[in-house]
């Protein structure tokens, strides 16, 4: 059986070791805050680890879009990867509400999805997205995006 999803911590659980911050896929501090935002329990259960596995320690996981927004007002995520295809409103409209609300704290959204050409593309890239991913997620993929968002976030 495997255990619930832990929307807080399970990162940071698993990132108590000599190496932390030190992998060498890892671009972004890794205090750095990340939110997962996909209704896919597998998903984001992957992306997280994957993210651990990287060093990240401060990442947290929702299942909608109402708690992301309850969520991101106080935890602030400077990096958030968002499924545009979520069951309680648009992905795009949830960017644009994130993005809205973080203006003295700039969020850099990665987009999610199951299509490699999404119609949306488009849509997403002016709604402010900077990345795609494809899922299911490819840590090679990851890694790129990772490297990139930490770039043009110098």
């Amino acid at each position: 059986m495997t255990p619930p999803l832990q929307p807080y911590g399970y990162a940071r659980a698993m990132t108590q070791s000599d190496q932390r911050g030190t992998h060498p896929h890892g671009a972004v501090q890794p205090d750095t805050h990340i939110l997962i935002v996909d209704n896919d329990r597998s998903v984001s259960v992957s992306l997280g680890f994957m993210l651990a596995a990287r060093g990240y320690e401060e990442v947290r996981s929702v299942r909608s879009a109402a708690r992301a927004i309850a969520i991101a007002e106080n935890f602030r995520p400077a990096i958030v990867f968002l499924d545009i295809e979520l069951p309680d409103m648009d992905g795009l409209d949830l960017a644009h509400r994130l993005s809205r609300g973080a203006r003295q704290h700039p969020i850099r959204l990665i987009a999610l999805t199951n299509v490699i050409e999404h119609p949306k593309r488009e849509d997403a890239r002016a709604a402010g997205f900077e990345r795609y991913l494809v899922k299911p997620l490819d840590q090679s993929e990851l890694d790129k995006v990772l490297r990139r968002t930490a770039h043009t976030a110098a």
